[in-house]
């Protein structure tokens, strides 16, 4: 999504362009449903019926920072076990100082449940359009790692999370995304 928010810039400029232009110029079939996302999120304007500009960022209204927030306040609010896991375990040992994420529009929450919570998630998560979605390619989304049997479980910042030397597994596992890292870990559970 990213991507075409940065097309659209580099295409098109401060000038305004059609729905119609913006699905020739990139190729996306969907165009129209991607401008009305690009609209929602503040990074284009609709200055008519099917045209648009890009709006400078001094203009724009960016909401991911309130949906992401609102995201992780769901999760950590839904009373069922859960642990962060994977990349947001990196993020919660580095008190968010560590963030990885497939792009600046998407946010992915890594979760370790127990098998037998899945569905109870599954359907939580509907509820508050929270699904992992492989269309979905903007906005929170939500990662199960469903379990047998849940790993050792730290709450670190007051929110359970897998343990320090598994999450310094997870960084030394793939040190190309996780490069420097392990220098921003906390001491041990706060």
């Amino acid at each position: 999504m990213s991507g075409y928010a940065d097309a659209a810039a580099l295409l098109f400029g401060a000038r305004e362009f059609s729905a119609r232009e913006f699905a020739l110029r990139t190729a996306n079939p969907r165009a129209a449903k991607l401008l009305s996302e690009l609209k929602r999120r503040g990074l284009v304007a609709r200055v008519g019926r099917g045209l648009y500009r890009n709006l400078p960022p001094e203009e724009g209204l960016d909401l991911r920072a309130r949906e992401w927030a609102r995201a992780r306040r769901l999760i950590v609010g839904a009373g069922l076990p859960m642990a962060w896991d994977g990349p947001s375990a990196v993020e919660a040992w580095t008190a968010g100082s560590y963030v990885v994420s497939p792009s600046v529009l998407a946010r992915e929450f890594h979760l370790v449940v127990p098998k037998a919570s899945v569905k109870a998630w599954r359907t939580y998560l509907a509820r508050h359009g929270l699904l992992p979605s492989p269309r979905r390619r903007l906005g929170a989304r939500v990662l199960l790692r469903p379990v047998g049997r849940m790993p050792a479980v730290s709450t670190v910042g007051g929110e359970p999370v897998v343990s320090r030397a598994e999450a310094l597994r997870i960084v030394r596992a793939s040190p190309a995304v996780y490069a420097g890292a392990e220098e921003w870990f906390v001491d041990g559970p706060r």
